[in-house]
């Protein structure tokens, strides 16, 4: 069973310090799943001062940012879907569209990454995503993605400035 959690944090300017920032930075990577979800997204906006609210589907719809793909060696490869990251008039910073998670059976992985986004008439926005994806046998535990993971990909940038990712891959 492939399973998805997105985690999906969105600000503006005025909770980049504190006491915004506390709020923002209190939400957590990942969140208990109901029992049977295939796609869980929780979401937790500035304007509702960073109050999680989830929603459930049977499918991974393809506005997840991911695309999921069996190899020929059993895997399950994850990659990052850029078309859907943003419709907007800027994304920063650009990335490729490529694999970030290769996942054997019986395993999960998370990958963390971020965006300062920008529309026509209006402010940036910032926006900061962790996807916990499981490829497990059977029914997956709703405690699943509260561990820690074994496979992590972190591509979390500074936002105010142009740099590199801060790419870290652990395997236990």
């Amino acid at each position: 069973m492939i399973v998805v959690q997105r985690v999906l944090t969105e600000w503006t300017k005025r909770s980049r310090g504190a006491p915004g920032a506390v709020r923002r930075n209190a939400v957590p990577e990942a969140f208990p799943l109901p029992p049977g979800a295939v796609f869980h997204q929780v979401t937790a906006y500035e304007q509702n001062d960073f109050t999680p609210a989830a929603t459930v589907g049977d499918i991974v719809p393809a506005r997840a940012g991911v695309r999921l793909a069996r190899s020929p060696d059993g895997r399950l490869t994850v990659t990052g879907a850029t078309d859907v990251w943003c419709q907007c008039v800027m994304v920063f910073p650009r990335r490729p569209e490529r694999v970030v998670l290769e996942l054997p059976p019986g395993t999960w992985g998370r990958w963390r990454l971020n965006f300062r986004l920008w529309e026509e008439d209006s402010d940036w926005r910032y926006q900061k995503w962790v996807l916990n994806v499981a490829y497990l046998p059977g029914l997956t535990p709703t405690d699943l993605f509260l561990a820690e993971p074994p496979l992590h990909r972190d591509d979390l940038v500074q936002l105010t400035t142009p740099t590199r990712s801060r790419q870290d891959i652990r395997i236990r």
